[in-house]
């Protein structure tokens, strides 16, 4: 009970490539397509998929989730799938920094946000914990997912 957060990175891989602007099947989306129940993608002839995978998650890290909520879900806090633009992440990234160097500035930076069971409210080693987690990890994935690749998306959810 509370509020857990995640952070996931969506890849999108091709039902076709051109090659030398041909049209060729792409090897990626066949052994991704023997996945799924035979027959499955039958109707979906010019789709391709979209993999999934699990890159962050906090236990009431309030400060954060509000400001994915007020930055990136337009203030609605409804438990919904939100995209996360990579600038975000990049934006979110530098404010845990700024938080991390100027303590007493923390709760003007990433305010926490109050919830039902969404945790302790102060800045203590509790929130720093959770800011530090996140340089960590949002410097991690930065550094892997490449920066101008379309194919990349990532989507926050928290459930309370």
């Amino acid at each position: 009970m509370g509020l857990d957060m995640y952070l996931t990175a969506r890849k999108y891989v091709s039902r076709f490539d051109y090659k030398d602007g041909v049209k060729v099947q792409e090897s990626d989306f066949d052994a991704l397509d023997d996945l799924a129940p035979a027959g499955l993608t039958k109707y979906g002839e010019f789709a391709g998929i979209q993999i999934e995978y699990p890159i962050g998650y906090w236990r009431k890290a309030n400060a954060i989730h509000g400001w994915f909520v007020n930055e990136c879900a337009n203030g609605v806090d409804d438990c919904q799938k939100v995209h996360v633009p990579r600038e975000k992440l990049v934006e979110l990234l530098e404010l845990c920094k700024q938080a991390t160097h100027e303590p007493a500035m923390a709760g003007d930076i990433l305010p926490p946000t109050s919830g039902f069971f969404f945790g302790t409210y102060e800045i203590d080693d509790w929130y720093m914990q959770d800011m530090n987690y996140t340089i960590q990890m949002l410097e991690h994935v930065l550094s892997i997912v490449p920066e101008n690749d379309w194919d990349w998306s990532f989507i926050y959810q928290a459930s309370w």
